[in-house]
């Protein structure tokens, strides 16, 4: 008998394992301390409802020591869907905000995060391959992460069979939940809510057997400024909702960049030009302002990864401008000088006659 355990000790063993936060306490304590290695998470609500936000916090916060509540890894990103249908790509702006708030290095902390896009439901399924492969490469791997998992599979179309593109999705998670849970590896999945004229709970979109085969099934909604998060499957917890306090915590996946820039402006007049010591560079910081404000429409198409980064590009090429005008300037006033410089040789050549 020595070889069993009793299902209070395996219990106990879960409860002990290390977690990863979600970012959100009230999320974190509703899921049980965490997003557990090895397990599956269905996470589903519409765009407002901040589970795209949730998923890049989740791919930051996989970077991070255990110390900090992280994993300590690196992550898988895959990313299911039309770019041009339903606006969803891993927004990199957002990703270099979230990481930099978590004091990490943006270039080297992209580096840890792998992904991986698909345009089609046979492009998803190829992806497990890869998937598959990432993971025996590198063994830093800690979460994979797959956004819009049931998209494909579920959308309306003409002709095809449903009940077929279904029977694929399952096989598609079934490998996925298979290769994670062997290798100890967080696996959590994003999809919308499936469409219901029935007034209750919705279900994930994807079919009966996502949910059955997910671990943990949340369900958040937005309901004015307020996130409810509703437990809906957990193996050791009751069904429960609350509404997370995190305020912005799980906010909409994309701001403007108008928003992203101000925000980005107001804090440097509050922490960087308030500590410059002279005068002229305060001046100087003012007259950059004023570029920045004016080339806002070009720096929001740069494709830049933050937008500290697109003014330190705006700041450049002001600066050149102002180079150029004064190397232009300067070559006007030598010419004249010249000039001046020949006048007054030809009258000294007069005066020596």
């Amino acid at each position: 008998m020595s070889g069993f355990k009793s299902g209070l000790e395996i219990l106990s063993e879960r409860l002990s394992l290390s977690r990863m936060t979600t970012g959100d306490a009230d999320l974190d304590f509703l899921l049980g301390g965490g997003i557990e290695p090895g397990q599956f998470y269905l996470f589903f609500g519409d765009r407002e409802s901040g589970v795209d936000r949730l998923i890049h916090q989740l791919l930051v916060n996989t970077l991070l020591p255990p110390e900090r509540y992280g994993l300590g890894g690196k992550c898988v990103y895959t990313n299911c869907g039309n770019y041009r249908e339903e606006r969803i790509m891993l927004d990199t702006s957002l990703l270099c905000r979230l990481i930099k708030a978590e004091r990490l290095n943006p270039y080297e902390a992209l580096g840890d995060i792998y992904m991986l896009t698909s345009f089609s439901e046979e492009q998803e399924e190829r992806i497990f391959v890869e998937i598959e492969d990432l993971l025996h490469k590198d063994q830093e791997i800690r979460l994979v992460a797959i956004h819009n998992i049931a998209r494909f599979f579920t959308m309306e179309r003409k002709g095809g069979n449903f009940g077929e593109r279904i029977m694929r999705l399952q096989r598609l998670v079934y490998q996925l939940r298979r290769l994670c849970a062997e290798r100890n590896v967080a696996l959590v999945a994003t999809c919308r809510p499936a469409k219901s004229g029935i007034k209750r709970l919705p279900r994930p979109e994807g079919g009966k057997y996502l949910s059955h085969t997910a671990t943990v099934i949340v369900y958040l909604r937005r309901t004015g400024n307020v996130i409810s998060a509703t437990l809906i499957k957990h193996p050791n917890r009751p069904r429960k909702k609350i509404n997370l306090t995190g305020g912005d915590g799980l906010g909409r996946i994309t701001l403007p960049f108008r928003i992203v820039f101000q925000e980005e402006l107001n804090n440097l007049k509050r922490t960087y030009r308030e500590a410059l010591m002279d005068s002229g560079r305060r001046e100087a910081f003012d007259s950059l302002a004023k570029a920045w404000s004016s080339e806002q429409g070009a720096m929001s198409y740069a494709r830049i990864l933050t937008a500290l980064e697109a003014m330190l590009l705006t700041a450049a090429i002001d600066n050149r401008k102002l180079i150029m005008e004064l190397l232009e300037e300067n070559a006007k006033i030598r010419s004249r000088l010249e000039k001046i410089l020949e006048k007054l040789e030809g009258q000294h050549e007069i005066q020596d006659e």
